[in-house]
């Protein structure tokens, strides 16, 4: 978690707001500060295992929003991952451990991998540091590919990083988020993260208009969205076969 969070959330609430609007690694700083004042959550990996909310569809307390379920989308990584690359021996992961999700994430991942046949190794992060430190050990390790766990801001904010170092290693990188790919991964799928922005402020609005948090129930994805970066499968050596490129939302040349 950034240190300087609490301190942030502590001068939002001094301005006394209407409503308080954040990621789920904000929101859980905003919960424990307030239990008055309406937070809406532009994304999350689960509200409800991390205390957030009571359930998606009854919050019943101050918080609500959108719930993108990224520790779900382990599996489905690797089984796009094994149908571009289909010498895919080894994968990792990479787990930031300040996201209570994050948990979920590795067990939905190593049970996908014992079924394609796949060794799993988990690099656990909380920082920037770790996150090099990891890319050392992956250095010894060798994946062939790289996906991520739970949703993670730190992660995202390391992304170019991350993907750099991905392509230096010759590391297949599939992300969760568009943003991502566009920025050099191999591929993303995921939900789109504009549509949990375009979410919040219709649920800040209704807030706004005396509809209560507990009454709006929290949000998944209406639908996923695949984006393949083609610059990065040349510069890896990687042919995307036809059948994937026909399901490909977005293609970055």
């Amino acid at each position: 978690m950034l240190p300087r969070l609490p301190g942030l959330v502590d001068e939002l609430i001094a301005f006394k707001p209407d409503v308080l609007v954040g990621n789920e690694q904000a929101a859980r700083v905003m919960k424990n500060k307030t239990s008055t004042i309406p937070i809406v959550l532009t994304n999350s990996s689960d509200p409800v295992a991390v205390g957030l909310v009571q359930s998606l569809a009854r919050p019943g307390g101050n918080v609500t929003g959108a719930s993108y379920q990224y520790e779900q989308l382990g599996p489905k990584h690797m089984e796009l991952l094994r149908e571009m690359l289909p010498r895919l021996a080894k994968v990792g992961q990479l787990h930031d451990t300040n996201v209570p999700a994050h948990k979920a994430a590795e067990e939905n991942a190593r049970q996908a991998a014992r079924k394609l046949r796949l060794a799993y190794v988990p690099y656990y992060v909380a920082s920037r540091i770790d996150v090099e430190r990891a890319f050392v050990q992956m250095e010894k390790d060798r994946p062939d590919a790289l996906v991520p766990g739970a949703g993670s801001g730190l992660l995202f904010e390391l992304r170019q990083m991350i993907i750099e170092n991905a392509l230096r290693l010759r590391i297949a990188y599939c992300t969760s988020a568009g943003p991502v790919a566009e920025a050099g991964a191999l591929m993303s799928y995921g939900a789109n993260i504009e549509e949990g922005y375009r979410l919040a402020a219709t649920y800040v609005d209704r807030i706004l208009k005396g509809v209560k948090p507990a009454e709006l129930p929290v949000q998944q994805p209406t639908r996923f969205e695949m984006v393949i970066n083609l610059k990065t499968a040349k510069a890896l050596g990687v042919t995307i076969p036809q059948s994937v490129l026909l399901r490909a939302d977005r293609m970055i040349e």
